[in-house]
């Protein structure tokens, strides 16, 4: 069913590393090396929102959520969650678990991710940005969930998403 999506996120893990790579046997200072270096960094902060979203998955299956597959490649998102079907608390582990895979790939980055080369750079930078995301629009729809009794509406779910069971 997440075929597709996973050889397109191993796809796209294997040609930032291929980048990175050539950006550090480019010739530092040419416009080569920049564009390399900054292919890269973007491509990290790619791979980083794609595990973000397969922390998400990862909770909705642990917790045998109903959701369907996002339809097409392109689609930021790998899926849409009925929250019709499921409950508080499958929303809040399947929320978590995207959380729990930000702080993995913000916790590396800041660990790992070299800060002498400008793809490390735009990397961190674009980690941290991401992780800024999360808590600025996810955190509050968890919170009220948490202290709620429904399961929120994402508005991308093609059928009925209104309420929730507990």
């Amino acid at each position: 069913m997440f075929r597709g999506f996973a050889i397109r996120d191993l796809t796209i893990l294997m040609a930032t590393i291929g980048l990175w790579w050539l950006s550090l046997s480019a010739e530092p200072g040419t416009t080569l090396a920049s564009v390399l270096s900054i292919s890269a960094g973007v491509g990290a902060a790619i791979c980083a929102y794609n595990l973000h979203e397969w922390g998400h998955l990862i909770g909705a299956r642990l917790t045998h959520s109903v959701y369907v597959p996002a339809k097409r490649l392109i689609s930021p998102f790998l899926f849409s969650y009925d929250a019709e079907h499921n409950t508080r608390k499958q929303f809040l582990i399947m929320s978590l678990a995207g959380f729990a895979a930000t702080a993995v790939f913000l916790a590396a980055f800041l660990l790992w991710m070299p800060q002498d080369q400008q793809a490390g750079r735009i990397a961190l930078r674009a980690a941290v940005f991401l992780a800024g995301l999360t808590v600025v629009f996810e955190f509050p729809i968890f919170f009220r969930t948490l202290f709620g009794t429904r399961v929120p509406r994402t508005g991308l779910f093609k059928g009925p998403t209104i309420g929730g069971r507990d």
